[in-house]
């Protein structure tokens, strides 16, 4: 045996961990936590250990798939592009670009090849039918920071190391580590607040596994945080706190005259919360030195999930914790990308065909999918290409979304799995394995707790094209109905880096405005790859060399640091972060307005209200086929995806421990195990995301172990109106015991 250990940066979370891996020429002996990460300090999760299963895997996909009479059939590359050629440049030719959609997965988020790859494919491609699942994830917190800062990609984090005070809002960094926060070791982060006299309190209508380390919880119903939040804004004001006249704002009164009309007594009927409660909430922010409000998924994925992101930043705003050491702050990543010169709004450039949803972020909601899909007429949807996706899980209104795909006159999917999505698959490209790709937090970076700067080159050799080089061909057949032949693609590629250096030379807010853009093409350090992209980005950062101008950071300075570089905590650089052209924030928009008025215009909810949750040993509908993260599962019988519903519910249906029972709403119905817990709020109850009960699928052991899909539950037009995102929680359900 000669067993080599390397540093290596896991890929599948916000954690981001750095990991020891220890390897025998192309196998995987051990996984284990690298103390000397300066990111992750020696945290590791089972998800981490299981990539060594995922590497592995006898059920991962290594060879693209053709479907030849109903069944799907191992072909050469270079007959799998053919056929991907020759039929969506059909589609376009007879019916245009927008003929054409595509879906990217969550995982792109965790793969700079993939990611990269996806925007070179979403520009070739020319059509305004791109989705992600971003839409059933963060994009209200985005949209958000659009309105308040003029960039999407300004989200504030809790400075969480110097904070006194952390108020959290349906938010789970036990389990998630951290969600548009990379924070890993929150469980030491957090004790260590505590020993130092802090307070964390939790806002959920489930009592997590980060709610039941918090000094206090409050229980909510689902979809009201808007209220409690607006009740606070009011409580604060009144108790003298005027933060925002610390900042270059505007339009604070037109909001504050808006929430006035929400008193703490209709919050407290609202929410649950009593009013003596919310009293309190707001005395203990106004009197903290140092505190943060933070609010992830359970806070976006319901139908304010914008105007409640909003209202967030806006307590942070007027308790002056905006922006300050122990508040909520904006870190810094190695990597730069161009940026269009500062404006107003880049949002609503174009609509949906059939509802008219607004465009968010250069894509469409999901929510527009099916529709678009099912509807005839011009620009009707008639093949995707999807993206480390699983739509047919993931997405809303599940049963009619997985009737819509199988009517596509062509489905192309990347993926390392066979799933629900790409069992209706025309064309299956095989993904790689996560250690033959390389590995940077490109999108995720400048969310962490703390500014760092790491990369990890790939353990191995790709046994077939790597991430990029499939999206790049992809992207290629895309601009050239024609398959490209490796010299082609090779000048593909110095165009895309060429045209990407471009948009640095005319950023103005760049240190690389005005160089010549042959010269920089030149001094690149990679000859090919994506890493040509990253060093790019990485040299035009914060602390990059630019390009001979300075000594500073370069990809291959990153490379030689491989437990990563420490940058230290976060600073204040809000200047840096304001997008508008008059440098302030806008805390009280005409569309935020709006949606204050339709607040308070929303009957409340009544009856049973579905909400989700995640579990520690899956990643929304990934890795479910690992037998590490399925041991204790498979010794005792058990299921991670349980109806978890409070005792007092269950008797009034007529519920005990472990009966099943069909969940039904206005969309479907899907069966599950009873589970009692007091850690549900009273009329709530809890499903996970990410199962099916598909037996289809030919993934062992996630055959042998299905689960209820919410999503089949949840209403594609139940949304967020702002954003379009949908809301998976609040969702109105039913409970019929199954005997």
């Amino acid at each position: 045996m000669t067993e080599i250990k390397r540093q290596r940066i896991c890929p599948i979370c916000e954690a981001g961990c750095g990991l020891n891996i220890t390897t025998d020429g192309r196998k995987v002996i051990e996984i284990k936590a690298n103390p000397r990460d300066v990111f992750s300090n020696g945290h590791l999760c089972p998800k981490g250990v299981a990539l060594q299963e995922l590497d592995s895997d006898p059920d991962r996909l290594r060879q693209p798939l053709l479907k030849r009479n109903g069944r799907h059939e191992p072909v050469t590359w270079d007959a799998a592009l053919q056929h991907i050629s020759k039929q969506l440049g059909g589609i376009k030719e007879q019916h245009g670009a927008n003929a054409v959609a595509a879906y990217v997965g969550n995982p792109t988020a965790h793969n700079i090849g993939l990611a990269m790859g996806f925007g070179a494919f979403a520009g070739s491609l020319g059509s305004s039918n791109i989705f992600s699942a971003g839409t059933v994830d963060q994009v209200p917190k985005q949209l958000a920071s659009e309105y308040m800062f003029g960039d999407d990609m300004a989200v504030p984090v809790p400075d969480i190391e110097r904070c006194d005070l952390l108020l959290m809002l349906g938010a789970n960094p036990v389990v998630s580590n951290g969600s548009l926060w990379m924070v890993p070791k929150f469980r030491d982060k957090l004790r260590s607040m505590q020993q130092r006299g802090g307070r964390l309190v939790t806002v959920d209508p489930r009592q997590s596994e980060t709610a039941s380390l918090a000094d206090e919880h409050h229980f909510i119903r689902p979809g009201t945080d808007a209220w409690l939040l607006a009740a606070l804004i009011n409580e604060l004001r009144a108790l003298g706190a005027d933060g925002e006249r610390r900042y270059p704002s505007k339009n604070s009164a037109r909001l504050f005259d808006a929430l006035s009309r929400i008193d703490t007594h209709m919050a407290a009927q609202r929410t649950g919360l009593a009013a003596e409660q919310i009293l309190k909430l707001a005395e203990r922010l106004y009197g903290a030195e140092r505190a943060a409000v933070y609010g992830r998924v359970g806070t976006t994925l319901q139908a304010f999930g914008t105007l409640t992101s909003h209202l967030v930043e806006v307590i942070n705003v007027i308790t002056g914790n905006l922006d300050a050491e122990g508040g909520a702050m904006f870190p810094e990543q190695a990597f730069y990308a161009p940026r269009p010169p500062k404006t107003e709004y880049q949002h609503a450039r174009y609509r949906s065909r059939v509802s008219g949803y607004a465009e968010v972020l250069g894509q469409m909601p999901v929510a527009a999918l099916r529709e678009e899909i099912e509807t005839p007429g011009p620009g009707q949807i008639r093949a995707l290409v999807c993206f480390a996706g699983n739509p047919v899980v993931s997405n809303p209104d599940s049963t009619r979304l997985e009737g819509a795909l199988a009517k596509l006159d062509f489905l192309v999917c990347v993926d390392i799995y066979h799933n629900e999505t790409t069992k209706l698959a025309d064309v299956i490209l095989p993904g790689t394995s996560p250690f033959e790709d390389s590995h940077y937090d490109h999108f995720l970076g400048a969310m962490g707790y703390r500014n760092t700067a790491r990369y990890s080159a790939p353990l191995f050799a790709p046994q077939q094209p790597d991430e990029w080089q499939s999206a790049l061909t992809l992207a290629y057949i895309a601009a050239n109905d024609s398959v490209p032949t490796a010299t082609q693609l090779a000048d593909f590629e110095d165009d895309h880096v060429a045209a990407s250096a471009a948009a640095y030379a005319a950023d103005e807010d760049c240190a690389l405005a005005g160089r010549d853009v042959q010269e920089l093409v030149s001094m690149i350090e990679p000859q090919q790859g994506v890493e040509r992209l990253l060093d790019l980005g990485v040299r035009a950062g914060a602390w990059g060399d630019h390009f001979g101008m300075r000594d500073g950071l370069t990809l291959g300075k990153m490379a030689a640091a491989p437990h990563g570089i420490d940058f230290g905590a976060p600073r204040p650089r809000l200047a840096e972060v304001i997008r508008f052209s008059d440098g302030r924030i806008d805390l009280g928009h005409s569309a935020i307005l709006q949606e204050v008025n339709r607040l308070q215009a929303q009957p409340p909810a009544e009856g049973l209200l579905l909400v989700g949750r995640r579990n520690v040993q899956t990643n929304n509908s990934w890795l479910q086929n690992l037998p590490a993260l399925n041991k204790g599962r498979l010794q005792n019988g058990e299921t991670l995806c349980t109806l978890d519903i409070h005792p007092l519910d269950a008797e009034v249906h007529g519920l005990q421990e472990d009966n099943w029972v069909a969940v039904g709403s206005a969309t479907g119905n899907v069966q599950a195990r009873v589970r009692l817990t007091e850690r549900m709020a009273r009329g709530v109850v809890s499903l996970p995301h990410g199962f099916s009960q598909d037996e289809t699928i030919n993934q062992g052991m996630r055959r042998r172990h299905p689960g209820a899909n919410a999503n089949i539950l949840a209403a594609s037009n139940y949304i967020d109106e702002m954003s379009g995102t949908v809301a998976l929680n609040g969702i109105p359900v039913s409970l019929t015991r199954i005997e």
